[in-house]
């Protein structure tokens, strides 16, 4: 399971560190996509394929469908990671989650994500009542 919060950077290549607690729980086979706010998401092969199934799974003429799957497939990158656990940040991708030079990268158990750390920062005080909402639908 991906979990944990880190600090980094994006590079002058528009390269991300990937910490290597993430990494070792990724694999090798990863795609990035965009993520459902304002960040870029890293699902591992396996967990990808769950997604692309259920998306198979709804009537292909439905609107629905069509804007989940342009939106999901039409701005999906199979990932690499080089010798030093840096993953490149495809322009398209950087350009949607308006990543600069500080990220915040975590896992969120099952895929990663890169968010700029001022958007997640704002994202952090808004979400707060509905985390208080929200913990009142689990069971323990």
């Amino acid at each position: 399971m991906l979990t944990g919060g880190f600090e980094g950077v994006v590079d002058a290549k528009s390269r991300v560190v990937l910490p290597s607690k993430l990494r070792s729980e990724l694999g090798d086979k990863f795609h990035l996509m965009m993520g459902f706010d304002t960040y870029i998401a890293i699902y591992p092969e396996e967990n990808f394929n769950e997604m692309l199934t259920q998306l198979m799974q709804m009537k292909k003429s439905s609107d629905e469908y069509l804007v989940l799957g342009r939106y999901l497939l039409g701005n999906a990158y199979d990932g690499e990671l080089d010798t030093a656990g840096r993953v490149l940040i495809p322009a398209v991708l950087k350009k949607f989650a308006k990543l600069d030079k500080e990220v915040h990268i975590m896992g969120v158990g099952d895929h990663i994500e890169i968010w700029d750390s001022e958007t997640y920062q704002n994202n952090q005080i808004l979400s707060a009542e509905m985390v208080q909402e929200a913990r009142k639908l689990m069971n323990y």
